[in-house]
């Protein structure tokens, strides 16, 4: 891999042509692939391919990872004000995933370890089943977000009662919710599922992560172990094609190279390229060498293995996994929790950085560029509070826009949102630094905010009026933005002016960004958690449509 070490920050892009066109009406046709097909306007080379449905099948609703449902039409700036509850469901335990809505159904897990398929309409229960019983780890959970594809879910697992079982893909019946196959995708005792696989031509794509972050405080616990990857999964037998580490071998010893977790979003498939994108987070450790070399004023360029790919967007051959570029601005980071106040240090180094994952997920996009064509774009935000757009071809940074603080838990944390005209964002603001927003206000919170996904300049900024963190993945639908606040407020705000137009108080603290089809708000409630201790748990599950009819 090689990066690119030029960081231009709020740069506009340069202007790129894609064909040179014999006739202008000609030229139109041959540029956009129809609005029917795809929901916006595409470039040639992905028109054949489908890029998603009315339904919300996957994490982001697509291959793109787009956070967007093109095709919701009937809430919108004018009456989404009337949201209500249409139906409520009461759940084992809190909801921090996006459901999956698949023709008449919902699918999602609960933090209690249960997966639950409902009618949509009604909001009842049509089967619910125990991760447990598919794996046979008493107290196992899924946080991810259901994929669906065909009839069969595709979810991952963790396990919450003991380190000792690592961490599994699953598929699931759509029908029955019988386990179809299940596959250990990391023996390490720490390792976690929090990403939502991606599927493409039959081949499944899903990032691996760990609690070794959370576990350096207790004495006594491994450490240092843990390596993230990708891997490539057959989806109709659980096969593993391939699996790519995202740091170097450490020959599953303390000692070397650990961490760079994949767990934001889901992996984004390029069916043009040939490739997938991911985003990585932070060192756990590193050897002795690496330690001695910052101490004594050396770079991150000069100290650290160029094989150890952490806070970078990534990009890997779909057919076989060889590394082919990387993003981000190379830095020291082996935060982990040890590094607060009132831990037991043994596991945090003299100098441990920001902790500045790319926790957001990789996303693509087709902004209109100068030329007035759609361009493909990767795009992504950091805990540091940046937010990048690359080529997607080479990972050449286009702009790099500081959009708010960094924070242990963001910056922008668990997912963006694109229409192709903007991107869509969450600024936790997690550490609480005063920070100046573009209409003067002053918040220590969290903030909402729009970019030109064109050119990365900030659109406008809103902050969180019940005063809070906003960790929370975000959802666009037919200009509307929808985002939480740990508070339990859920939002819809205005795409083009970030004005807020209607709020709910849930049960619980809010941090799942919600599902938006046909005319209905799909959103989960409750998050508590080592990094969320402020948090309250929920029960509930929202359905909203407008007028809660």
């Amino acid at each position: 891999m090689q990066r690119d070490p030029s960081v231009p920050r709020r740069r506009r892009r340069r202007p790129r042509g894609l064909v040179v066109l014999a006739a202008a009406a000609v030229g139109m046709l041959t540029m956009l692939a129809p609005a029917s097909a795809h929901g916006y306007p595409v470039p040639p080379p992905y028109a054949a391919f489908d890029l998603g449905t009315p339904d919300w099948t996957y994490s982001g609703h697509d291959l793109f990872n787009s956070r967007n449902n093109p095709y919701e039409h009937d809430i919108n700036t004018r009456n989404v004000s009337s949201l209500a509850p249409k139906w409520t469901f009461t759940t084992h335990g809190d909801v921090s995933a996006t459901p999956a809505v698949v023709g008449d159904t919902i699918i999602f897990p609960d933090w209690a370890g249960y997966l639950y398929k409902l009618n949509r309409h009604t909001g009842q229960l049509i089967w619910q089943k125990q991760i447990s019983d598919y794996n046979g780890l008493p107290g196992s959970l899924s946080r991810t977000s259901p994929l669906v594809y065909g009839n069969t879910i595709y979810i991952g697992d963790q396990n919450a009662a003991n380190f000792s079982n690592g961490t599994h893909l699953m598929a699931v019946d759509a029908t029955t919710g019988a386990l179809k196959w299940i596959t250990t995708a990391d023996s390490n005792f720490a390792a976690v599922m929090t990403q939502s696989p991606t599927i493409f031509n039959g081949v499944l794509y899903v990032g691996v992560s760990s609690k070794q972050a959370a576990t350096a405080t207790v004495p006594g616990l491994p450490f240092g172990s843990f390596r993230g990857s990708l891997l490539a999964v057959q989806a109709s037998t659980g096969k593993i094609l391939w699996q790519r580490y995202t740091v170097p071998d450490n020959g599953g010893q303390p000692g070397g190279y650990s961490g760079g977790g994949v767990w934001g979003g889901e992996p984004v498939v390029d069916p043009y390229r040939g490739l997938v994108y991911i985003g990585s987070g932070q060192n756990l450790s590193v050897p002795q060498s690496v330690s001695d070399c910052q101490t004594a004023g050396g770079t991150p360029q000069q100290c650290l293995s160029p094989d150890d790919h952490i806070d970078s967007m990534l990009a890997f051959r779909m057919s076989d996994g060889t590394p082919v570029w990387e993003a981000g601005a190379k830095m020291f980071d082996t935060w982990t929790a040890a590094c607060n106040p009132g831990q037991p240090p043994q596991n945090c180094p003299p100098n441990p950085g920001l902790d500045s994952d790319f926790a957001d997920g990789m996303h693509i996009a087709f902004p209109t560029g100068p030329d007035g064509w759609p361009h493909e774009v990767v795009t992504a935000g950091q805990k540091n509070g940046d937010y990048w757009q690359v080529d997607p071809g080479t990972g050449k940074v286009l702009w790099q826009t500081l959009v708010g603080p960094a924070g242990l838990h963001g910056g922008v944390e668990w997912g963006s949102a694109t229409d192709n005209k903007r991107i869509y964002l969450s600024q936790a603001n997690s550490n609480h630094v005063p920070f100046t927003l573009m209409n003067g206000q002053t918040t220590s919170n969290g903030f909402f905010a729009a970019l030109d996904a064109q050119t990365g300049k900030i659109l406008w900024e809103t902050a969180d009026p019940s005063a809070n963190e906003t960790p929370g993945a975000v959802t666009v639908a037919n200009g509307v933005m929808y985002a939480t606040s740990i508070s339990g407020k859920m939002f819809a705000l205005d795409g083009a002016t970030g004005k807020i137009l209607w709020n709910y108080q849930g049960q619980g603290s809010a941090n799942a960004g919600p599902a938006v089809v046909d005319g209905t708000v799909y959103w989960g409630n409750g998050y508590q958690n080592l990094f969320y201790p402020h948090g309250v748990h929920s029960t509930t599950f929202y359905a909203f449509t407008p007028g809660g009819r």
